[in-house]
């Protein structure tokens, strides 16, 4: 494992030193025109604003042209094509003549219109739930960005941390290695010695097993980012550190108390409001104007014809929609206290993500502060054993302890960029801003 885990440093390592080095909005600005997700959400929301925009048409008349041509001599058909062409002659009501009329071709051809005057309320209502359906599918649509920012920042936030901490165990291992050389004293007879050579080797493995760990974490998330659409392949994070990252990148710049999801949460239960009324429309009566005009084409003569009025529609009764408009109160009351109890519960992981956040950010600034000691007790201890006054085993316990460090305060580094991800997911977020584009 040792070998192994030198090489893969060693190949990480020579990596990096030919890659081209990118800043977060350049990462994402190749991402962002080619992300699949973000397309789909927003063909989406293109979808809902043709449908709210047909909606929106509900008050222009219906125009229409209905042609035919047909051979028949069915006595109905027959005696009716005679009366259209205006042609009717004494001989046709001749009783074998309309019982038995020859087959004959006729055509027919019209134009009509239909103006609705009142439907109840159920063009106005349909209008009303595209609208709220557009205005769903577009928060939606922002969500679905808001969210693969957050992971692709996250992602490159995670990288920048883990290549920082692993040079930063490198540098212990090459501290253990170069006194590993160096050290005469590991004989089996000589059991404190010996103790010291097993406790350098140990501590050795154990720094070997974080960059064998950390470097395999970030070639997953490196692996993550190509993913999602990244062109550039030898490439390596900015070096900056996880607050001044999060700062800048992930801090929230909106005053918005929810997130869009919640929006257009909210966007449906008002749709579901709004279909009370079309389902109450179903009992209401429908009004409107009609004009029909047709041309007639036989085998005697060609003629034309029109007819317009006023119709009116009332469904008195349908059992299938008794009970409707109760339903669909009961189902919009439903979507309201769904979107209230989302709103409340997101504001709560909202709060307890910036409670963590603050926590965590304390630790970070005492991890720092705590490492900054111990590497200077480490040189001094480093000293002290080369002069003999202290034991490898001394020299191994400052060692050790700042690999332990080190690993928690990476750990708390990738902890708050995961919360802080989360907390900008649950927010409006002007990305334009924070990307500075």
């Amino acid at each position: 494992m040792n070998r192994k885990a030198i090489f893969l440093a060693l190949g990480l390592l020579s990596l990096n030193a030919a890659a081209e080095e990118l800043s977060f909005p350049k990462v994402w600005g190749q991402i962002e025109p080619v992300s699949a997700a973000q397309d789909s959400a927003r063909l989406m929301a293109e979808s809902a604003s043709e449908a709210h925009a047909r909606a929106s048409r509900h008050w222009l008349p219906k125009l229409y042209i209905d042609a035919r041509s047909y051979k028949t001599n069915d006595p109905a058909q027959a005696f009716m094509g005679v009366l259209e062409q205006r042609s009717i002659q004494q001989a046709d009501f001749v009783p074998n003549s309309l019982n038995h009329p020859e087959a004959r071709t006729y055509s027919r051809a019209a134009l009509g219109l239909d103006l609705p005057l009142y439907q109840g309320g159920a063009g106005v209502a349909m209008e009303q739930i595209s609208g709220s359906a557009l205005a769903a599918k577009t928060e939606e649509s922002e969500q679905v960005k808001v969210d693969q920012y957050a992971e692709v920042a996250r992602a490159y936030g995670t990288l920048a941390a883990l290549g920082r901490g692993v040079s930063g165990f490198r540098e212990m291992q090459s501290e253990v290695e170069r006194l590993r050389k160096g050290y005469r004293l590991g004989s089996k007879s000589n059991p404190v010695g010996y103790s010291g050579a097993l406790g350098m080797t140990a501590v050795a493995n154990k720094l070997a097993a974080l960059i064998q760990q950390y470097s395999a974490m970030a070639e997953a998330h490196r692996s993550e980012i190509r993913e999602l659409g990244l062109a550039s392949t030898a490439w390596s994070p900015e070096p900056v550190s996880v607050l001044d990252f999060s700062d800048r990148f992930l801090a929230a710049n909106s005053s918005a108390a929810v997130s869009h999801r919640a929006e257009s949460i909210q966007a449906k239960a008002e749709m579901s409001g709004q279909a009370v009324s079309l389902e109450r429309s179903k009992g209401l009566p429908q009004l409107g104007l009609f004009a029909e005009g047709y041309g007639f084409n036989g085998n005697r003569d060609t003629a034309t014809g029109y007819s317009a009025g006023l119709y009116l529609r009332w469904n008195l009764f349908n059992p299938s929609d008794f009970g409707s408009t109760k339903e669909a109160k009961l189902q919009a009351a439903g979507a309201e206290r769904f979107a209230e109890a989302f709103a409340q519960e997101e504001r709560a992981a909202k709060s307890s993500l910036e409670a963590n956040l603050r926590a965590l950010r304390l630790n970070l600034g005492i991890f720092s502060e705590t490492e900054k000691v111990l590497k200077e007790q480490s040189w001094v201890t480093e000293s002290l054993f080369r002069n003999g006054s202290l034991n490898a085993l001394q020299f191994v316990e400052v060692v050790n302890r700042r690999a332990d460090l080190a690993a928690q305060r990476l750990e708390a580094e990738l902890a708050y960029l995961k919360a802080a991800s989360q907390a900008l997911g649950k927010q409006k977020v002007n990305i334009a801003e924070l990307t500075g584009k």
